[in-house]
């Protein structure tokens, strides 16, 4: 043989029967190799039908090393690790890894229905979305049998985007199986997506066919009617619903919206009240259900008798059920009588003492209702109770401790909830940027510097300024947009010969955004321009406070003074005198205000 010529290369064929009792082949060009791999492949096999996967991945490991032409071992490697439980193989990266070792054995055996389905289903974890349809669709082509396929392809085609044939395929499934009520709603939901609601109402129509006597498919053709704007036939189809089960909560709730949407409270309320009685629903549904009719009530500002006569129904029902005592509470705090709302929830202390959640809320009801001191002894009965009070209970013994006036517990409580978050933090000195943890997170800073804020107003209250604008310093380190932080600093500021301009680019910060018509934030931005000397600015602005505060509800007798104060200096005294009038009519007791009023008139 001539020394230029190679002698050709051999492929050795070789056959391996694996678990599933089918017959693979591989070849390879280097027959040690192709020995190798076999034998790695087989160990494998074995040890994983005797349950040992770990030892089965380090030998499909080895023979797909050694061999990586090998499919079979190729795919049984990618395999097992995508069924390890360890996050570095399940990264997008390494799933898509497992994808690409996976497809040569797909490909060379179509037949092996477990390992396509188990592909296309991963190609479809990965976005390769096109590539799970086409192992759906040659899998399906060739084993029709399994229907299943198709409810598989209809979801590959919905995440691909293209809805028509995801119906298309759930209608396939449907002709040879039959209809199925679950694909047929999913089908509705594909149809009300790509707002076909005519088709949407074909399919609800098909379900009520299928079925006449199931309540549930009436419901569903009514709200169907409902997104096409057709009241008759959505009231109808809720009747409908009611009439073929009287009994049924569901059609209940449904002609309740409907009559709530309606406007028609008389209807709306009976409904309600029917399904509360209902078996279909348990206490806790009931609760959520009376919940919501109860905030809607509050929210469009209507007669509450209305809520309170559906809410003797369900305390008949549950008389000492703490979840109905707590809602009740809620209820009446929500209404703004918070001695009732601490009688309900102290039953429902009562009857689960060591619940939380009903404890804050009745610090919270005292709180409100002028009682800090009782507010401070429900706290110290809680901690008789509990493990360990949480932050956001001893945060609130902190601030009812700072309305007592008892700032030094107050300050005391707050500083032992910064320690807990941040232990080395020193809280009794100007802190520097080199003082601040990099482990506190984003809203750990946020939560730290209100805390901060809370101590510099108790520090303000006990008249200790120099304290008390440390700490609203050190709130603006640890987060420089807090903006109570930065309205209460400029503000006090203002009020204590500070420097202004300092204060009003606080105070003008404090209004970005969402506070944009705070009319608090307003009314501290328009003082500072007053006391600047700036009246036409500072009536700009206070104008728009006092218009906010009584568009909310959150008039006050210091708005509309400082509203006067400004308006006077702005040479507007007839206005100015309306304004302090409005005041005075808020605090009847106000001789400053008295005074202003008559020093002014008699000019």
């Amino acid at each position: 043989m001539a020394a230029s010529e190679k002698p050709e290369k051999t492929a050795y064929v070789y056959m391996v029967r694996c678990a599933g009792g089918q017959l693979y082949t591989g070849w390879t060009n280097d027959p040690e190799a192709r020995l190798k791999a076999r034998y790695y492949y087989l160990e494998g096999l074995r040890h994983q039908t005797q349950g040992n996967n770990p030892q089965a991945f380090e030998y499909y490991r080895r023979a797909h090393q050694t061999d990586p032409t090998y499919a079979e071992a190729a795919s049984a490697f990618a395999m097992l690790r995508l069924a390890a439980n360890l996050d570095t193989l399940q990264s997008r990266a390494e799933v898509t890894r497992a994808l690409r070792l996976m497809r040569p054995f797909v490909d060379q055996y179509p037949d092996d229905n477990y390992e396509a389905l188990y592909y296309a289903f991963i190609a479809s974890r990965v976005d390769s979305i096109n590539e799970a349809i086409r192992v759906y669709q040659r899998t399906y082509d060739r084993r029709p049998d399994l229907t299943d396929i198709l409810i598989n392809l209809s979801d590959a085609y919905m995440a691909a985007g293209n809805r028509d044939k995801a119906i298309e395929e759930i209608d396939r499934y449907e002709a040879i199986e039959g209809m199925n009520p679950q694909l047929t709603i999913r089908k509705i939901s594909y149809r009300m997506a790509a707002l076909d609601t005519l088709g949407a109402i074909a399919e609800a129509t098909a379900l009520v066919n299928y079925n006449p006597r199931e309540p549930a498919y009436r419901i569903l053709k009514g709200n169907m009617f409902e997104l096409a704007g057709q009241k008759d036939s959505t009231l109808a189809y809720f009747r409908q619903a009611e009439e073929l089960n009287p009994d049924y909560g569901a059609a209940k709730l449904a002609l309740a919206e409907y009559y709530r949407q309606q406007g028609d409270s008389t209807a709306y309320d009976a409904k309600t009240y029917e399904a509360l009685l209902s078996e279909d629903f348990d206490l806790e549904q009931k609760i959520y259900l009376l919940e919501e009719y109860l905030q809607k009530i509050i929210s469009d500002k209507q007669n509450t008798a209305r809520g309170d006569h559906l809410f003797a129904v369900l305390s008949d029902q549950y008389p000492h059920e703490p979840a109905v005592l707590d809602l009740a509470a809620r209820y009446s705090a929500a209404k703004g009588d918070f001695k009732k709302a601490c009688e309900e929830i102290s039953y429902a202390i009562d009857l689960s003492p060591t619940e939380e959640r009903y404890r804050q809320q009745l610090i919270s009801y005292l709180v409100a209702d002028d009682r800090p001191l009782d507010a401070m002894k429900a706290y110290r009965q809680a901690v008789g109770h509990l493990a360990e009070p949480s932050h956001g209970l001893k945060v609130l013994y902190a601030s009812a401790a700072q309305i007592a006036d008892r700032y030094d517990e107050a300050v005391d409580t707050y500083r032992e909830v910064i320690r807990d978050f941040a232990p080395g933090l020193p809280v009794d000195s100007l802190l520097k940027p080199a003082d601040i943890p990099a482990s506190l997170s984003y809203e750990d800073l946020q939560m730290i510097s209100q805390l901060f804020t809370s101590i510099g107003d108790c520090r303000y209250g006990e008249k200790k300024l120099h304290e008390a604008f440390r700490d609203y310093d050190n709130a603006l380190l640890l987060f420089p947009d807090n903006t109570l932080a930065l309205n209460n600093y400029a503000y006090f500021l203002s009020e204590n010969d500070g420097d202004l301009d300092k204060a009003a680019e606080m105070s003008k910060k404090s209004l970005a955004g969402e506070n944009a018509e705070n009319p608090t934030y307003l009314d501290t931005y328009a003082w500072i321009l007053f006391k600047k000397g700036e009246f036409e600015e500072a009536a700009k602005y206070q104008a728009a406070a006092v218009e906010a505060a009584e568009k909310d509800g959150s008039v006050s007798a210091e708005l509309y003074d400082h509203y006067g104060d400004i308006l006077d200096a702005s040479g507007n005294r007839d206005k100015a005198l309306e304004n302090w009038q409005k005041a005075l009519d808020l605090e009847p007791d106000n001789n400053e205000i008295k005074t202003k009023i008559k020093d002014n008139a008699r000019k």
